[in-house]
């Protein structure tokens, strides 16, 4: 199989990685639902024992009840029910032969207001005394047991009023009473009825003025008892809460008689659930999660509610977000008076742990869809290497061995990167070697030609002379020729021993302020007609060298510095540090190098444009090249006012 498929297999393995973090995120997912759970049923079992035995405000009902909102402002009493839809959201529907009745109730201040909507085909009002047309009889009673009973007989449209029949003429009835579209509202108030339990009706809908045909009652059955928001209980509920959480304590009857909240401190980080988090939630927790309906502070029945203690995790309708909630009921003298619901945002408690677990589910499968195509993409691009270095080696070399041309370095970190430099490396070396051996015979000539020259002419002349003097001229040039060929071949070899000798040098911590100071000395010594002047801090330029071979590497240049500068000059020694590097600048006064001197540190080369009795092969600044690069460092030569500079760069400590 090819690098790409084998590749590419190895990826497939990875497709237990999102199976196994899905188990483990549903186990996750239960876990912290489970604990925070427990806690809420904690909590609410804790404050229905609080309730239950430090309060008696519950009231104990046995029968229908109806449930008296607390608006904010008093209705207007005007026989119109347009106010009533701003403070009422749960309408307490009486339960009759038929759903032609809706009643609700409010109270403010000291006063009761009651709203009938009745849905009929006509309004009929009765004749004076005949009581023949539609009427409303109603019955209240209070704490003190004492009861009143009112008829409201409208004989037409508008304001009425009307007293109770016993001593204290209890209660006084006041309200209007209005035709409509599909029927007749009835609006009424009565004033000074904070003690005021129980209410009961009776609704006569006259079908015509003559009984014919007869008229629909409908009534209460037995008397409503009247159900409150309670203060108290509410402020002790309040002060019974956890932080972050809402309540409410209702009546067996699903009334609720109190609400609190409290706020304090998160102890997770604020963020608004978005729809995708719900959506996500309830995917991966969907056997657990049900709808349930709206509630906050305007709530006023809460059906449903379990005598056991239970928690639910519930969703709203319109709203993102998942709702913890969880009721306990509250047992007075083992018997069930209320219950009480705590409610808790759960994105405040889960999301965050939730959208952890959920982004280790997205991560797991988003990892192995990005490591299968970047594993595909990478076997991909890593064959295309391969095959392009091969394909350039192929076109770097001929059919007859020639290097035609190197390869471009890499500039990849990879071991096919390093693979690539080598290659190059090792192409531009052969191709120089080449070049070498082809130019050898050259240079060689060049450098033998004068010294055979010199050799073969004084051969010639001694032949033709007998003056002992001329004889011993010729002698003499004919042994100059002879040493110079001998330098010659000695010149050749140093750059072999030079190469052979550097890997058995051993490698020490030199002080390079040290190390100089005593070269300049024996410097001074060596060269009386130059002057030396060392320019370097007092310490801290440490490196790890071969002392030996950085003096011969200081020999070779401070010998092209003292050729190549007048007498009486100064040749300046200047030591610097670099970021990572040691850098010797070794400058001295005299010609420019020629402009083409990108060679100049190649064996062979020479660019002296004197000629002296010594012999110059360009292998001097060729070992300083060696024993630089030996030691992972470089050289370099640029030109200076009226001079020249080598500079050698080394790493430190």
């Amino acid at each position: 199989m090819k690098l790409r498929t084998q590749l590419l297999l190895i990826a497939l393995l990875m497709l237990v990685l999102p199976l196994t973090a899905w188990q483990f995120a549903r186990q996750v997912e239960r876990t912290l639902r489970a604990g925070h759970a427990e806690a809420l049923e904690t909590s609410a079992r804790t404050v229905a024992r609080q309730i239950a035995e430090s309060s008696d405000q519950l009231p104990q009902l046995r029968g229908p009840a109806i449930y008296i909102h607390q608006p904010g402002s008093p209705p207007i009493l005007d026989g119109y029910s347009d106010d009533w839809t701003g403070f009422v959201n749960d309408q307490a529907i009486q339960p009759g032969p038929s759903a032609a009745v809706q009643l609700m109730s409010a109270e403010y201040g000291n006063a009761i207001f009651f709203l009938f909507e009745v849905r009929s085909d006509q309004q009929i009002y009765s004749l004076p005394g005949q009581n023949n047309g539609d009427q409303l009889q109603l019955e209240f009673r209070r704490e003190d047991g004492l009861l009143g009973a009112v008829d409201l007989i409208p004989l037409a449209p508008g304001f009425v009023e009307t007293r109770g029949q016993n001593s204290e003429g209890w209660p006084r009835v006041q309200g209007y009473w209005q035709p409509g579209a599909r029927g007749w509202t009835v609006e009424l108030q009565l004033p000074n009825t904070t003690d005021l339990i129980a209410i009961g009706w009776r609704l006569i809908d006259a079908q015509s003025s003559n009984s014919n045909p007869p008229a629909r009652e409908f009534s209460s059955g037995d008397n409503l008892a009247l159900v409150r928001p309670n203060q108290a209980l509410a402020n002790q509920l309040a002060a019974t809460l956890p932080d972050q959480t809402r309540a409410w304590i209702t009546l067996p009857s699903s009334w609720v008689v109190a609400h609190a909240e409290r706020g304090g401190e998160s102890q997770v980080s604020k963020s608004e659930p978005s729809w995708i988090d719900t959506l996500l939630f309830e995917g991966l927790a969907s056997d657990s999660i049900t709808a349930s309906p709206m509630r906050d502070a305007r709530t006023v029945r809460i059906d449903s509610l379990d005598p056991t203690v239970r928690s639910t995790w519930t969703t709203r309708p319109n709203q993102p977000g998942v709702v913890l909630s969880a009721s306990a009921p509250i047992t007075s003298e083992n018997a069930h008076s209320g219950y009480v619901l705590l409610e808790r945002e759960a994105d405040q408690l889960l999301l965050d742990s939730n959208r952890a677990v959920l982004r280790l589910l997205g991560i797991s499968l988003g990892l192995f869809v990005l490591v299968a195509v970047l594993l595909l993409g990478y076997a991909t691009w890593l064959s295309e290497r391969v095959r392009r270095l091969r394909d350039q080696l192929e076109a770097s070399v001929g059919e007859d061995g020639q290097v035609k041309q190197t390869l471009k370095p890499a500039r990849r970190g990879d071991e096919l990167g390093d693979l690539g430099r080598s290659v190059s490396r090792l192409l531009a070396r052969l191709r120089e070697h080449q070049i070498y051996l082809r130019t050898l015979a050259d240079k060689l000539a060049h450098e033998l030609r004068t010294p055979l020259a010199m050799i073969r002419s004084s051969l010639d002349n001694l032949e033709e002379v007998h003056d002992p003097i001329d004889i011993e001229r010729y002698r003499q040039r004919a042994s100059e020729g002879s040493d110079r060929l001998n330098r010659i071949f000695q010149a050749m070899s140093q750059a072999a021993r030079i190469e052979e000798s550097l890997a058995h040098e051993d490698m020490l911590a030199l002080d390079m302020n040290q190390f100089l100071s005593s070269y300049l000395a024996a410097c001074r010594d060596t060269y009386p007609e130059r002057r030396f002047r060392l320019i370097a801090p007092n310490s801290g330029y440490v490196i790890r060298a071969a002392p030996d071979l950085l003096a011969q590497l200081m020999d070779k240049l401070m010998d092209n510095a003292v050729d190549f500068s007048p007498s009486d000059s100064t040749i300046r020694l200047r030591l610097r540090r670099s970021a990572h590097h040691v850098e010797i600048e070794i400058e001295n006064d005299g010609p420019a190098l020629p402009e083409n001197s990108a060679t100049l540190f190649d064996a062979m080369v020479s660019v002296r444009d004197k000629k002296g009795g010594n012999v110059h092969l360009g292998l001097g600044l060729n070992i300083v090249r060696l024993i630089a690069e030996h030691h992972q460092g470089s050289v370099q030569a640029s030109n200076i006012n009226n001079g020249v500079r080598f500079r050698v760069r080394l790493p430190v400590l």
